[in-house]
């Protein structure tokens, strides 16, 4: 196995919320709840799983945008919360984002060619003289040709597919080894997420990326993924090989996932089809036990008092359900 580049152990991410008519009444959310997760070398991990699973908030914590209530996160062995100043530095030039709106993520007072220099400068990469010709380059790599006529147009005189491009481009100047893709395709048209899909996958295998790809559509994760982990209420329930959760799920919120996605062919669906019972329950006050439970099918008294732990169920293959039998290997 490759060296790991992020190694989450234990995560947790609490939110308070207040209720009550003067608000006094106080309740902790766990968005995050024990996650632990590698991600190594030239590896792409999709995080899938309904609004509100807690994929975009760990995403956030891994960038190191939102705080842990406790766990670690470390970058190349080093604990993220403990990094000095140069340190930090590093990581921001290591470590970078694709969000899934890019009119929002880019400047709309910088050009093309302003948002690509700015990193550049920040980060004292190269000489100054030499910038243009790189950012002309860049944007020739990532589809924007002729680059000339790109670089100093405005965020809003581009096309979602153009201005996702660029957003790529800003994400990919410094050379980073790490990606966070959050729902980068989202917001596309059809017509241009395979485009915007393919250019992820050329520039992870030219630059050598590990990605970490947060997406609910898994037509692109089984695409874009070598591993998938499925969230559900701030835990990880299941995670291994992408074609291994695509052909046998383990846990019964997968095979929901499965079943109900438009991208997954019939012939899947009907296999793994799974009646679901009753609606979402309340983050703030979720269920006893496994938290799937009222919601399943499968659910039986062990269920409602016992959380059920990440169990093997084939190598690379984990799934937390008190009925994932270990299959028997000789």
């Amino acid at each position: 196995m490759s060296k790991e580049t992020i190694s989450v152990e234990g995560a947790m991410v609490n939110f308070t919320t207040r209720s009550g008519f003067f608000r006094k009444s106080q309740r902790s959310v766990h968005a995050v709840n024990n996650v632990s997760l590698a991600l190594h070398e030239n590896e792409t991990v999709a995080l899938v799983g309904e609004s509100g699973s807690g994929k975009t908030t760990l995403g956030l914590s891994i960038l190191g945008l939102r705080d842990l209530t406790g766990g670690t996160i470390r970058w190349r062995s080093q604990e993220l919360a403990r990094l000095s100043e140069e340190e930090r530095r590093a990581f921001r030039r290591d470590v970078q984002v694709v969000f899934q709106d890019p009119y929002a993520s880019l400047n709309p007072k910088q050009t093309i060619s302003e948002a690509l220099r700015r990193p550049l400068r920040l980060h004292r990469v190269m000489p100054p003289g030499e910038m243009d010709a790189y950012i002309a380059k860049l944007l020739d790599k990532v589809g924007l040709r002729p680059s000339h006529v790109y670089m100093d147009r405005y965020p809003h005189e581009l096309s979602g597919g153009q201005r996702q491009r660029a957003a790529i481009a800003r994400a990919i100047v410094l050379k980073p080894r790490i990606l966070v893709a959050d729902e980068p395709v989202s917001a596309l048209d059809v017509s241009i997420r395979t485009q915007i899909l393919n250019l992820l996958k050329e520039m992870k295998a030219e630059l050598q990326l590990s990605m970490l790809f947060l997406s609910h559509d898994l037509g692109v994760v089984r695409f874009i993924a070598d591993r998938v982990a499925v969230m559900y209420l701030g835990r990880i329930v299941e995670i291994g090989p992408v074609e291994d959760i695509f052909t046998r799920p383990s846990h019964p919120y997968t095979r929901v996932l499965l079943s109900s996605a438009p991208s997954v062919k019939r012939t899947e669906q009907n296999k793994f089809a799974v009646e679901v019972i009753g609606e979402p329950p309340n983050p703030a006050n979720p269920p006893s036990g496994c938290h799937f439970r009222t919601r399943c099918p499968f659910a039986f008294d062990k269920c409602t008092t016992v959380e059920p732990p990440l169990l093997v169920v084939r190598p690379g293959h984990e799934a937390a359900c008190h009925l994932a039998e270990p299959e028997q290997h000789p």
